[in-house]
């Protein structure tokens, strides 16, 4: 199927910043508003909608349902390296269902005053989409010349997965608001329509008929497709609660419905549900729903759109691979919805500001008998590969230490340590939201947890009852090993309550004093639920058990 809608490239521009929402007065009149008054504020308020959603991301989960068998396109033969390849014969199946998990967000054009809206597909049908990066890479970091070009690459990548091998769909919950945007609004003609308390008190519906070129939205052939629909806006402070977009060409009616809900972190109101309908000549149609959650800051620039590890270096002192990651921002702790989640997990905005190392693998029984001469495992015959347990805090305090005495003999000189509990978690996600950086669930196949205890109702697995060699099951995205299960890890820092502030986020550290240290990541021995990258789990740093080890952090010596 050819595309069919296509979106202009829609600048959406910032302007002055009006007052948050919550701090508006709550009072609402019943009064009948003017609507050149309501208009006004609605345009105030997009301007600081902008400013305030353009750095945010949010997690998509987009269901597509037809109502005959369509041509899809698979991430299963996924190739990396290129845009939007037509997809293969083998790669296109006939289905009626798509199951889409996503993040989405705002790009803004470094050209322009635009904001592109842009779903980067995480999994597909339960499938992880494998050339995620490859494909992320090529799109933000090889630019096109053209802004426009590159506006058109980044949505066609954003659709790269619809149902029906749709191109393009309007398929973008703040699409509705832009009518609203003061150098929009002379291309519409408005009418005030009733109150709806069924949305809120002193929300009133605004109808709107698109009626000058250049249209917001082209379809077949580059024609205008003429808007026309409703707005519904608060009357104190100019919010919009809900939007519906109507178009119609000669082969397809399509309708859009964004509900919008109050989100007093960033002051507006962010899109909570987008339902969409399109109904073809043919008879078919096709309908899908949209819910977002887990909003949080992301600064898109071309340098931070793909976080990879810098290299991995072959240590000459420990003889252990780490991986040198960048400076980096991530959202740290787990959304309120996310199964199992704890009440110690607040999710708060984290800045990693300077590059550090951090190892690969989980420190094995080998390496510490290399530097400890001892073997304080309890599952000594495991091999010299796999994990040391049994240790405690203090112990690996003194293992570092002794490390740090030695100097190589080439090669660059580090200062060993042990990661802080951000860190960690920054390694562990790898970039992804998740519970787990294999997306929403994990299976044993993926990493060595308790099996008869699975994550979210999910099936039965494997209960290997000791640990595994390091290195046994696949890396996660950003080349680390077992940082699901396996082994607990310690981890740099007291347990203490996450403190939410712009500095606390900066590096943060844990408590400066405690009874119990953090450890992160799940064991062989613990269920699924354990292992996510947000659960915190404690020992006083006097524990040991059978399976508890841990992993090295690391920074060059200048």
């Amino acid at each position: 199927m050819r595309p069919w809608l296509r979106l202009t490239f829609l600048a959406l521009c910032v302007g002055v910043v009006a007052a948050p929402v919550q701090e508006i007065a709550a009072a609402k009149s019943a009064d009948r508003p003017a609507l050149d008054d309501l208009l006004n504020r609605a345009a105030w308020y997009l301007d600081y909608f902008i400013d305030q959603f353009e750095n945010v991301v949010a997690e998509e989960s987009y269901v597509q349902d037809a109502s005959t068998l369509l041509p899809s396109y698979s991430p299963i033969g996924g190739r990396g390296g290129s845009i939007l390849p037509g997809p293969s014969a083998a790669e296109l199946g006939r289905a009626r269902h798509r199951d889409l998990r996503s993040d989405f967000l705002l790009v803004k054009s470094p050209d322009t005053l635009a904001l592109v809206a842009f779903r980067d597909v995480i999994t597909v049908d339960g499938v992880t989409v494998r050339d995620r990066q490859q494909r992320l890479a090529k799109l933000f970091l090889d630019a096109a010349a053209d802004t426009m070009t590159q506006a058109q690459r980044i949505g066609d990548e954003g659709a790269r997965y619809n149902l029906g091998n749709m191109r393009s769909t309007l398929g973008n919950p703040v699409l509705g608001l832009g009518v609203l945007q003061f150098s929009y609004q002379s291309r519409f003609k408005f009418s005030l329509g009733k109150e709806d308390r069924g949305v809120g008190p002193g929300v009133w519906i605004v109808e709107y008929q698109e009626i000058a070129s250049p249209a917001m939205i082209r379809g077949e052939a580059n024609r205008d497709l003429f808007a026309h629909g409703r707005v519904w806006i608060d009357s104190i402070n100019g919010s919009v609660l809900k939007t519906e977009i109507l178009v119609e060409q000669p082969t397809v009616r399509a309708q859009i419905v964004t509900t919008f809900r109050i989100d007093e972190r960033f002051t507006i109101a962010v899109p909570s549900e987008m339902r969409e309908q399109y109904s073809f000549n043919s008879g078919s149609k096709i309908t899908t729903v949209a819910s977002y959650g887990r909003f949080r800051r992301f600064d898109v620039t071309a340098d931070e759109n793909v976080r990879m590890p810098m290299r991995l270096l072959t240590d000459g002192v420990s003889g252990g691979s780490f991986l040198e990651l960048p400076p980096g921002r991530f959202t740290m702790g787990s959304a309120t919805s996310e199964v199992g989640r704890n009440e110690d997990e607040t999710l708060h905005d984290v800045t990693i500001s300077r590059p550090f190392y951090i190892g690969q693998f989980e420190v094995t029984q080998q390496d510490w008998r290399a530097v400890m001469g001892s073997s304080p495992s309890t599952f000594r015959d495991c091999g010299a590969r796999c994990p040391v347990e049994s240790v405690t805090f203090e112990e690996v305090q003194q293992f570092i230490e002794k490390l740090n005495g030695r100097r190589p003999a080439n090669g660059p000189s580090l200062r060993y340590r042990l990661p802080t509990e951000a860190e960690w978690e920054y390694a562990c996600r790898a970039g992804t939201t998740g519970p787990f950086s294999t997306g929403e669930n994990i299976t044993t196949a993926q990493a060595n947890y308790n099996g008869k205890f699975p994550y979210n109702a999910a099936a039965t697995g494997d209960y290997k009852q000791k640990p595994t060699p390091v290195g046994s099951f696949p890396l996660n995205p950003w080349g680390f090993a077992d940082m699901h299960g396996n082994v607990w890890e310690w981890t740099a820092d007291w347990y203490g309550t996450y403190r939410d502030s712009s500095v606390d986020g900066i590096d943060p550290h844990g408590p400066a004093s405690g009874d119990k240290r953090v450890i992160r990541g799940g064991s062989w021995y613990f269920d699924a639920n354990s292992s996510r990258c947000g659960l915190r789990y404690t020992h006083a740093p006097k524990d040991k058990g059978f399976s508890l080890g841990f992993r090295l952090a690391a920074d060059p010596i200048r």
